[in-house]
């Protein structure tokens, strides 16, 4: 099974693909409601507000344009359809979870989950599973079919796939997607709590966007350069991003959760002076832009730090350019 590169393709897809009706199944809940308390991390894209967004569109024909290269959405989405029958276009709405932020990112010990939702047939998405597999093994697990097979990336050597109902799969790991069918079966508790919080404050009317619980004490005091003191980040409890657009505006918003609002005003001094550090790289397109993020302090709740940027997606795409090639 390919997963590493299939989970790749599926961020890809979610990003550049819409759309065209409404989510059969559950009645209208959302993957979020499938996705286990044990979550740690949280991520959604939704696919249906990306289609056809102008600035978006933008940004990714910009980037596209500069290195003609780069495998683009297109190819990506193919390999995605070829593996398990969903066209681009049928993908929904995504949300990737992990169950463990400080290993998600180690080889052979990620931990990765992502609920899948669209309109396409069950029955086809097992079909192309078993098309693609030669060493498939089919396993039940709580009334559902797990198809499993080996990869040394993920935690447990394993990555699986597992319909939930017509038009929802969930794909990671082996123990990822089991949590997945518990929670969508009823027999363990969807997310809840801080990071459910956190997370339903980041989409509000995001088109991509997550909460995470904030491995601080892990990141403090790790040198980042030009006398930043990261110590501060220690504080640093839960954190969250979205990204939106109003026509060619685009905005995105960072939420630093800390302790206290002294640590929060702490934290505010240190980004505010990084990012004075960082303006003056030599390229004036990308000084432009990091002159337009702002760090202040949450006026309804002061312990949170918000680090705001807005601009033109013109502009975010040539500071990408730059920092990219």
């Amino acid at each position: 099974m390919r997963h590493r590169r299939t989970l790749a393709a599926l961020l890809i897809v979610v990003v550049t693909a819409g759309c065209t009706g409404a989510v059969p199944g559950l009645g209208g809940a959302g993957p979020i409601d499938q996705t286990p308390d044990s979550a740690e991390a949280v991520f959604h894209v939704d696919a249906d507000g990306l289609e056809g967004d102008p600035a978006t569109t933008t940004i990714i024909e910009s980037l596209s344009e500069e290195n003609p290269s780069m495998e683009g959405p297109e190819e990506l989405g193919s390999d995605f359809e070829e593996e398990f029958n969903v066209a681009p276009g049928d993908v929904s709405e995504v949300v990737v979870f992990t169950e463990d932020v400080e290993t998600a990112g180690g080889y052979g010990e990620q931990s990765v989950g992502l609920v899948v939702h669209g309109e396409f047939d069950s029955d086809e998405v097992v079909d192309g599973i078993r098309n693609q597999s030669t060493d498939l093994e089919e396993v039940e697990y709580n009334d559902h079919t797990l198809y499993t097979g080996p990869d040394q990336s993920l935690a447990g050597d394993t990555a699986a796939v597992a319909v939930l109902d017509d038009g929802q799969i969930v794909i990671g790991d082996r123990a990822s997607v089991e949590s997945v069918v518990d929670t969508t079966a009823g027999d363990a508790d969807a997310l809840s709590g801080d990071l459910r919080d956190e997370y339903d404050t980041a989409t509000d009317g995001a088109l991509v966007a997550g909460a995470t619980e904030f491995p601080g004490e892990e990141l403090a005091g790790q040198s980042v350069g030009a006398g930043i003191d990261t110590s501060v980040l220690e504080s640093v409890t839960l954190a969250s991003y979205g990204y939106r657009t109003d026509d060619q505006t685009v905005s995105t918003e960072l939420r630093l959760h800390t302790e206290s609002a002294s640590d929060a005003q702490d934290l505010r001094d240190v980004i505010a002076g990084a990012l004075v550090a960082a303006g003056d790289t030599g390229y004036e397109d990308l000084d432009a832009e990091l002159d337009e993020i702002e760090a202040e302090q949450d006026s309804d709740d002061e312990s949170i730090v918000v680090v705001g940027y807005e601009g033109d997606a013109e502009d975010v795409a040539g500071a990408m350019e730059t920092l990219l090639y």
